[in-house]
């Protein structure tokens, strides 16, 4: 899978402000306008990734990113994190690029091995009788109202779960790799015969809403303003899919993704949205979010 070089945001490490070296001092000197302007927080470094394979080691992290999407609801996580395991072939963690011969000590080379994403797909209708799936299939029914209950009664529909997370300051742009490999795996394997010929898909959403009731918010929200994505390439998702549910999530401590607000900040409400895709729209929803990303 093609190495993907995206740029964060990372805090300053003030440990290295006290070298004592002169040419550093001037070399700062010289950047210390555009660093004032960007602002300490608002540094970046280059960074590379590379979508890998799921293999057993990568239990942990993938579990640990399937629980920022769940929270507390009651499905058990390790039962999904095996699946995505077992089906190998289909959908990519991401790790970060480290040259073998700049790992020094046993910290840098676990932080290789550190999964910092997770794009894959269950098939929720061949996996019916699995108790995770269960689990998962009763919550969506619950956080929809039912509305999904249609849907999974036809035995002639093949519906798959998306997942797409990842670690809140990586970009969205390396979603666009990750999601087109994944769609090119989906059709080998349903021409290996592999029961991945899906006819929907299902997505559940992070993001924030503003709670603000005044008159500014009130033209945010007509202008769908007011709401911060989590994953921003799923905002056209959501746009060209039918949402089935949205639902806080404040009380089960999101605080891990929504962050903490100073008394006088704007207070956003964490929040799950469920979107259905149709597996005909698959294309189309590539298409837009390389669109929406550039």
């Amino acid at each position: 899978m093609a190495n993907l070089n995206p740029k964060r945001p990372i805090e300053e490490d003030s440990s290295s402000d006290s070298s004592g070296e002169e040419e550093e001092d001037d070399s700062q000197d010289e950047e210390m306008g555009e660093e004032e302007q960007l602002g300490e927080n608002d540094r970046e470094i280059q960074v590379e990734f590379a979508g890998q394979s799921p293999i057993a080691e990568d239990f942990h992290g993938i579990k640990s990113l399937l629980h920022q999407l769940f929270l507390k609801a009651h499905i058990n996580l390790s039962g999904l994190t095996e699946l995505i395991i077992q089906q190998n072939y289909i959908g990519s963690i991401l790790q970060q690029c480290v040259d073998n011969e700049d790992i020094d000590g046993e910290e840098d080379a676990n932080s290789e091995d550190e999964v910092f994403g997770v794009t894959s797909v269950i098939n929720l209708s061949h996996h019916k009788d699995v108790e995770c799936v269960k689990e998962v299939k009763q919550y969506l029914l619950e956080k929809t109202q039912k509305k999904l209950a249609g849907l999974f009664n036809n035995s002639s529909n093949q519906i798959g779960l998306l997942f797409n997370e990842r670690f809140i300051n990586i970009p969205p742009q390396v979603s666009v790799p990750l999601l087109e490999n994944l769609c090119k795996e989906i059709v080998e394997a349903k021409d290996a015969g592999k029961p991945f010929d899906f006819t929907h898909f299902i997505l559940i959403s992070k993001l924030h809403e503003s709670t603000r009731k005044d008159s500014e918010s009130k033209k945010k929200k007509a202008k769908g303003l007011d709401i911060l994505w989590v994953n921003a390439e799923e905002e056209p998702i959501s746009e060209m899919g039918e949402v089935l549910g949205e639902y806080s999530v404040r009380s089960e401590s999101d605080s891990a993704v929504s962050g903490t607000w100073d008394e006088d900040d704007e207070q956003f409400d964490p929040k799950r949205r469920i979107v259905l895709i149709t597996a005909a729209q698959l294309p189309d929803m590539l298409t837009k979010i390389k669109e929406f990303l550039q």
